[in-house]
């Protein structure tokens, strides 16, 4: 069988659509050979018994081969967004570093005016006639 993280919502729920998928379809293609051997059971002989069988028994193959497949197209997809997201860990590591180490930097260089008091990124007038008019801080 596959090794399968079942911690994962993703994996539990695709697991369980490929289930009821699985059953849906086996529902769908056996119950129709159900129906036709309950018309007139005496008159299969034991080579169409064996034939049905051997279909049956090629569609679970064809069934476990497809899904088998899915989980290992699903397990992919949810890898490569892992490496996506280790990628973006470690991106925003770095950046958490740089910016501590320029806060460092501007306490060291000691300008506490700047550093304690945040200024306002951009001055707006509030006076009607000054229309569009923004003087950077």
């Amino acid at each position: 069988m596959l090794p399968l993280d079942l911690s994962d919502n993703q994996t539990i729920i695709a697991i369980g659509l490929s289930v009821v998928a699985l059953v849906f379809i086996l529902r769908r293609t056996v119950m129709p050979a159900g129906r036709a051997s309950r018309r007139s059971p005496i008159s299969q002989t034991p080579a169409e018994i064996e034939a049905a069988e051997e279909s049956a028994a090629a569609l679970v193959e064809q069934l476990e081969i497809r899904l088998y497949d899915f989980a290992r197209e699903v397990e992919g997809r949810m890898h490569t967004k892992i490496a996506v997201l280790d990628r973006l860990i470690v991106s925003a590591d770095r950046e958490i570093i740089r910016l501590e180490q320029v806060l460092a930097e501007s306490r060291r260089v000691g300008n506490p005016a700047t550093s304690s008091v945040r200024q306002p990124d951009a001055i707006v007038s509030t006076e009607p006639d000054d229309k569009d008019q923004r003087h950077a801080a």
